[in-house]
């Protein structure tokens, strides 16, 4: 009985480590940088979206990936936002602010070995909005490259945000790839 139960244990750990070298390997063949773009159509007029998607201070309000937020001391002139999730806490400068079309998010402190971009472009649709973010990132870590890319997804957190802003303004949006021109 002890013989079955210690070929069992080895059996399951030489599972696990082949596992983690299949991810270890397999994220190191991927490229350490990437680009997603999504898109939502809201009812919502552009001006009303921009209001909403800039008050970083209520965000946590219809955020369901955001807990709180504080602001933070600017950094070289640009409003930087400290956003605490259950997956830790994501300092945010707003690089750019062209109301009400375009904003620009950058990860301010990437030591945690991911980082980058996003891109919110507001674009009237007939009374409503198009939204589009793109998300401009890198993973460091092999690992947790071949995590995002396998098992999280690389636009889950854009694609949560858009429907939670849906929700926001009392609307099921369905987020959708961004056609190539």
């Amino acid at each position: 009985m002890l013989k079955v139960g210690l070929r069992l244990v080895i059996g399951v750990g030489i599972v696990v480590i082949t596992l983690i070298l299949v991810m270890g390997i397999g994220g190191m063949m991927l490229p350490r940088r990437h680009h997603v773009a999504r898109v939502a159509m809201f009812a919502a007029p552009r001006d009303s979206v921009w209001a909403v998607i800039t008050d970083m201070e209520h965000s946590p309000g219809w955020r369901t990936d955001v807990t709180g937020v504080r602001r933070l001391a600017d950094r070289d002139g640009h409003p930087v936002w400290m956003q605490v999730t259950k997956e830790g806490n994501w300092p945010l400068e707003i690089t750019v602010a062209d109301a009400p079309a375009r904003l620009v998010a950058v990860v301010a402190d990437s030591s945690a070995g991911f980082g980058g971009t996003w891109t919110y472009d507001l674009a009237p649709a007939g009374s409503g909005t198009r939204v589009t973010i793109a998300e401009d990132g890198f993973v460091s870590n092999p690992f947790f490259r071949f995590m995002a890319r396998f098992f999280f997804g690389l636009s889950t957190g854009i694609d949560n945000y858009l429907v939670a802003l849906g929700r926001r303004f009392g609307e099921n949006v369905k987020p959708s790839a961004v056609e190539s021109v």
